[in-house]
């Protein structure tokens, strides 16, 4: 029910926009020594557990037509303990933002309610549910933002990038959940439209990735981040082209592994950064 490797990657990503972006990297040791650098990532690992918890709570019927054999599995927690994992999880969530700041418990509180609020509204919206989905998975770096008062424009440009594969990457995933969609009523991109204008779609979003390529360029020029961009754009676009060709759910399902791998990709160019 909790994804620990996305929860892991996550607190990568954290770690290294902290020490390779925030930070000067030849001091990594001292800032990793920042108590409160600490709090804050587990604030973001343990908000996002309880989001996955109440997210497989209010979508335990839909699981069931997508993925009986996993839900069956994760049925063994009985709902009344997920639950109570849910609370504990944001509880501990909460305290440790406190200890890091005010502004930081002030951020992880509104986040917890969103990431509830999606899961019991939002998520059942067209198009609306695929962004705020995008933007909750990515929200927890904006927590090391506001400590580190970050005002870089280029970090935001890049993040952008990286959102917009999570996007696509959301939207894709409902194509293969598209049959327990459908029963249950989620509105959803391809429950509405269908798979075809799906795609297109997709397709137009896609392209619009050369924009925050294009502005890292521009402000960047001929370096390590901008290649990596310009490398990450070219694999986006292999990407559509398989897109285009794809009919059946292995189809999509291998390019779900693919936009995984993209917004791994993304994560770790945080590294180049200081390049």
């Amino acid at each position: 029910m909790v994804r620990w490797y996305n929860i892991f990657f996550i607190a990568l990503a954290q770690y290294l926009a902290v020490v390779f972006v925030l930070t000067n990297p030849d001091i990594w040791w001292k800032t990793l020594k920042n108590i409160d650098l600490h709090f804050i990532v587990f604030a973001s690992l343990f908000s996002i557990s309880a989001g996955y918890l109440i997210n497989s709570f209010y979508d335990a019927e839909k699981d069931l037509i997508n993925r009986p054999q996993r839900t069956v599995h994760e049925k063994i927690m009985r709902q009344s303990t997920a639950l109570r994992l849910y609370f504990l999880f944001n509880t501990i969530a909460v305290l440790m933002a406190l200890s890091a700041s005010l502004n930081v418990f002030i951020f992880f509180s509104a986040y917890i309610f969103a990431l509830w609020f999606y899961s019991h509204k939002l998520k059942r919206i067209t198009f609306l549910g695929n962004i705020s989905a995008a933007i909750l998975t990515i929200f927890p770096f904006f927590a090391i933002f506001i400590y580190y008062k970050l005002d870089s424009l280029v970090i935001f440009t890049y993040v952008s990038f990286v959102l917009l594969l999570i996007f696509l990457r959301e939207i894709l995933k409902d194509i293969i959940s598209l049959k327990g969609d459908l029963v249950t009523g989620y509105n959803t991109i391809p429950a509405t439209i269908g798979i075809g204008k799906t795609k297109a779609l997709m397709l137009i979003f896609g392209f619009l990735g050369f924009i925050p390529v294009s502005l890292v360029y521009y402000a960047r020029g001929l370096s390590g981040i901008s290649i990596y961009l310009v490398s990450g754009m070219a694999a986006l676009l292999f990407s559509l082209g398989l897109l285009i060709t794809a009919k059946e759910k292995p189809h999509f399902e291998w390019l779900n592994h693919l936009y995984r791998f993209l917004i791994i990709f993304g994560i770790a160019g945080l590294i180049l950064f200081s390049l």
